[in-house]
């Protein structure tokens, strides 16, 4: 597959018969407009879910995914617990607020766009293949961009959609100026010691049996971030359990986990 996927979540779960029996192609998946669902935001007991990417409250958030995750998806802003995850690691362990930045966005998700893009001291570039709301069109792992243009790179679950991996994070740590860091999250399996990878799961249902997803090529284990080092970058996991108890319920943020990979 190619590399790029995503303004908006795909949620799979509405569209999966259609892709398995069609076997289509992330491309076409990522640009059919997804089913319209009436948005249900319901009084729930207990603490208020709060999102830090729109700053809203609400009484509980919407189902998503292929198990319908409950309290997963932002009423407000579309956003998930991975989002939320990696806008509070942005906002408060980088502090994008007050620093001038180059920033590439892969594969831009809308509610962290609009966030990023929002900050008048970021110069803010977007990637994506798929999506014509991308503000470029370009493959992560041929960019046109010239070396040491950017100081930010933020890739979040891409890297899990794209064959050759390795090619695109070397295309992040060539278009990184040295010192400059890539935010970079993908569906980590921590039981797996190694990355698991099986070219021989070619269709979207063998990609679903053998990933747990029609459009991933890889589950990607304990040794992920070896992988991302051998790229030229000295690399620091960051987990939602460094998070308090109060603050993961809060935020409705589950299980998450991201790379902070700096440029050598």
């Amino acid at each position: 597959m190619q590399a790029g996927a995503g303004l908006e979540p795909l949620d799979i779960a509405g569209r999966l018969t259609w892709i398995l029996a069609a076997d289509a192609s992330a491309e076409a998946a990522y640009r059919k407009p997804p089913p319209r669902r009436a948005r249900r935001i319901t009084a729930a007991g207990g603490l208020p879910k709060y999102c830090p990417v729109c700053r809203q409250s609400f009484g509980a958030f919407l189902p998503f995914g292929l198990s319908r995750r409950r309290n997963a998806r932002c009423p407000g802003c579309g956003s998930l617990e991975r989002h939320r995850f990696l806008w509070l690691y942005l906002e408060r362990a980088l502090r994008l607020a007050h620093r001038r930045l180059a920033v590439l966005h892969v594969a831009p998700e809308a509610c962290i766009r609009s966030r990023l893009a929002a900050l008048p001291q970021l110069r803010y570039a977007g990637i994506d293949l798929y999506r014509p709301e991308a503000p470029l069109a370009m493959d992560a792992t041929r960019m046109a961009f010239a070396d040491g243009s950017f100081d930010l790179v933020v890739c979040s679950h891409v890297l899990e959609h794209i064959d050759d991996d390795r090619a695109a994070l070397a295309e992040f740590a060539r278009v990184l100026r040295p010192g400059g860091r890539a935010i970079i999250a993908v569906p980590l399996d921590l039981r797996r010691p190694i990355t698991c990878e099986d070219p021989r799961a070619a269709t979207a249902e063998q990609r679903l049996a053998a990933f747990g997803h029609p459009y991933h090529v890889r589950i990607c284990g304990a040794d992920y971030g070896d992988r991302i080092a051998a790229a030229g970058f000295a690399v620091a996991r960051a987990d939602s359990a460094g998070l308090s108890g109060h603050r993961r319920r809060y935020h409705r943020i589950n299980k998450a986990s991201l790379f902070d990979a700096r440029r050598l």
